[in-house]
């Protein structure tokens, strides 16, 4: 036997179906690119009928036609009538007055006639305003009617109250349709409004999703350039001085270098590996030579971080206290902390004896602590741009916590982080100072 698979069927986020409107056809297209030409075809059905009366009366062709002043007058509210009608979309409550005040005028002579201009205003209201305003309009035409036809009864050939039954219920259904229809138009603009905002907030996400992924890429190679250059240009320096008195060491500078920038060349090329397209990975690796992605640096890599400095020829000490978490996100935040001040002491402290990083692991909070007792030159403007501390701080604040970069008061600079831990990630840190687990590793 053979199913047949129904299309789905989309619901609302609870559970209720979500009923779409049906999409406009040709002859649908038509009418809403030309508004006044439907318009012009309402007001029509009512003026040209009414001009042809008024014309046979006017002739004598009708037996006891109705004198020429009650015919001008009339003609002149069919004319304003159906001018108006031409603006029922535009201003529909100010149409239905305008057709109150018509049937009033003409209800003894065309009240027939001239009741189908109040018909048209009452399903424009009903479309395009609002359901309140389309009931309170048909409650005043309904009084309208029975009004006229109540001060006019002499001349009517049946009740009065037939009459205004008639015409009540004519405007009822009227008005019903009214309702239904512009309850649909107004379905379809609020879902069209709806798809514009949704479009508006999916660009807006898209630019503040490129503008923090320029952030992150800009923090991460000012991390690694910054790094990198400034140890480089130590042991280059170094090496010089040391090139004739030492070439052994001068040497070994040497090799510091080189190893310094295939490092730095390897963290380059993993970020450019996750920055690739990765709808065309070969064609990436081979233009960008991108290293294979490796776990990013946390506090494993801290020893061989500070060993890098200290063959630059910055005295540091490291000391790690508790268990380091197990958030990647956390270690390399720490990372990276450990790494930007070690690189502003590098440059800007001078006379340094004593560099001490200090990271220390209690229940839900992990500390970052990076001391020098270096001295700035007198009037030496920095060179830096500000950038690494703010992108620190950014970065620690990603995780609840806080930076301060401040200088010390007997001298020197200390940059300090604090960030909270998740206690769902990591359950298991606890403190081990008492129990003499701290890694410490002297000067150099």
């Amino acid at each position: 036997m053979t199913e047949h698979s129904a299309s789905p069927v989309p619901h609302t986020p609870h559970g209720g179906e979500l009923r779409l409107p049906t999409p406009p056809g040709v002859i649908r297209q038509f009418w809403i690119r030309h508004p006044w030409v439907t318009d012009s075809i309402v007001a029509g059905v009512y003026v040209l009928p009414m001009l042809i009366v008024l014309a046979l009366e006017a002739f004598g062709a009708i037996p006891d036609p109705r004198s020429a002043a009650i015919i001008a007058v009339n003609l002149i509210v069919v004319v304003a009538m159906g001018g108006a009608l031409l603006f029922r979309r535009h201003a529909p409550l100010a149409v239905l007055a305008a057709t109150w005040a018509g049937l009033l005028i003409s209800f003894p002579d065309y009240g027939e006639g001239d009741t189908l201009p109040v018909f048209f205003a009452l399903y424009a209201v009903a479309v395009y305003r609002s359901v309140r305003a389309a009931w309170i309009g048909l409650a005043i035409s309904v009084v309208v009617a029975t009004g006229g036809a109540y001060l006019h009864r002499d001349l009517l050939n049946e009740s009065w109250g037939a009459v205004s039954a008639q015409y009540g219920i004519i405007m009822l259904a009227v008005t019903l349709i009214g309702i239904n229809i512009g309850n649909r138009r107004r379905y379809v603009i609020a879902l069209l409004d709806r798809a514009a905002q949704l479009v508006r907030e999916r660009d807006q996400h898209a630019q503040l999703a490129r503008a923090t992924e320029r952030s992150r890429i800009a923090r991460e190679m000012h991390d690694i350039i910054a790094h990198s250059l400034s140890v480089m240009v130590a042991l280059a320096d170094g090496a010089e001085a040391l090139a004739e008195k030492d070439p052994g060491r001068s040497r070994t500078a040497m090799r510091d270098i080189a190893v310094t920038g295939r490092t730095s060349m390897a963290e380059m090329r993993r970020l450019l590996g996750v920055l690739a397209d990765e709808a065309q990975p070969d064609a990436a690796a081979s233009d960008l030579q991108v290293a294979p992605l490796q776990p990013l640096p946390g506090t494993r890599q801290l020893s061989d971080l500070v060993e890098s400095f200290r063959a630059a020829g910055l005295p540091t000490r490291l000391k790690l206290s508790g268990r380091p978490p197990h958030s990647p996100g956390v270690q390399l935040t720490i990372y990276r902390v450990v790494q930007e001040s070690l690189t502003n002491a590098l440059r800007y402290a001078r006379h340094a004896t004593c560099v001490t990083v200090a990271v220390r692991t209690e229940p839900g909070l992990v500390m970052v602590t990076v001391t020098d007792d270096g001295r700035a030159l007198p009037g030496a403007p920095s060179q830096g741009s500000g950038r690494g501390i703010i992108g620190l701080g950014q970065r620690v604040a990603l995780y609840g916590g806080t930076l301060n970069a401040a200088p010390l008061p007997g001298g020197g600079w200390q940059v300090h982080a604090s960030m909270v831990l998740d206690a769902c990630a990591d359950t298991d840190t606890d403190t081990k100072a008492d129990t003499g687990s701290d890694e410490e590793e002297g000067d150099a």
